[in-house]
């Protein structure tokens, strides 16, 4: 018993000491700062300490950081291609739009240079028989569209109607191989006839005179013989100028100034009524 009572007394003792010595160190350092140095150097051995104890919090939020940015840049660029795609789809739709336009503006240009009444058209469709060259188009007798009446592009003749319902009309090609069209050249004033021949790149007038002035290059346009087109609308350009010196004839190819093969908005030709 004696013995435990001793140990008690050493260890208060001890514990007093320590208490004493911590109230004199912290007196000591908040008057003179005599353990600022030695704090500085505790801390700076204790630092790695501290980065390691720290470490497996600053993973996992880099991790957590790094997976959400990831998923994020994902979806962001997920909607990007997104918006890229759309983008493009109305970018086309513009792209064609302007050349409507652009279309549309020559043929109402083309209809205020002319003296006719015109009717402005879109095609419907295109004959698929390999031998005939005929259109549709979304305008008929409704719209004062009938039988006989030129059609026309913002470039030249394309062809006549001959077939007309209410509100649509088939319209023949010059190209076609049943058609034929009186022309007349510019320079010379020769008159004559330009047979389709099934190409839409090619018209043919045939038995020429030989001793015709006619050159390559010149331009063709309606004479208005035969009451069939208005006189002086463009036809085609000389092309090719082939002789038959035995028979003395020349035949020509000429190539239409109409874009036969591709134009979208036509327009008829409503005769004058004087």
């Amino acid at each position: 018993m004696k013995q435990v009572l001793n140990q008690t007394r050493v260890a208060t003792m001890h514990t007093l000491i320590l208490v004493c010595v911590c109230i004199t160190l912290m007196i000591v350092d908040h008057r003179f700062n005599h353990l600022e140095a030695v704090r500085t150097n505790i801390s700076l051995i204790l630092s790695p300490l501290r980065y390691l104890v720290s470490l497996p919090a600053l993973t996992g939020n880099w991790a957590t950081e790094w997976f959400t940015s990831h998923n994020e840049l994902l979806d962001d660029n997920s909607y990007l291609r997104s918006e890229v795609r759309l983008l493009n789809a109305r970018l086309q739709k513009m792209e064609v739009l302007e050349e409507e336009n652009t279309r549309l503006r020559n043929l109402l240009g083309s209809s205020a240079k002319l003296a006719d009444q015109v009717v402005v058209a879109e095609l419907l469709s295109v004959d698929q028989n390999p031998y005939r060259q005929l259109i549709e188009i979304n305008r008929g007798t409704a719209d004062g569209v009938n039988i006989g009446h030129a059609v026309i592009d913002d470039f030249g003749i394309m062809g006549q109607v001959v077939h007309a319902n209410r509100h649509s009309a088939t319209t023949i090609l010059i190209s076609d191989p049943d058609h034929a069209t009186p022309i007349q050249f510019i320079r010379s004033g020769v008159r004559s006839v330009a047979f389709g021949n099934g190409n839409t790149d090619q018209l043919d007038i045939r038995y020429l005179p030989a001793t015709a002035d006619i050159r390559i290059g010149d331009e063709l346009v309606t004479s208005g013989l035969g009451g069939r087109f208005p006189a002086d609308y463009p036809v085609a350009t000389v092309s090719v100028i082939r002789e038959d010196l035995t028979r003395g004839f020349v035949s020509v190819v000429a190539i239409p100034k109409a874009r036969l093969d591709s134009s979208r908005e036509v327009l008829v030709i409503k005769p004058r009524i004087e």
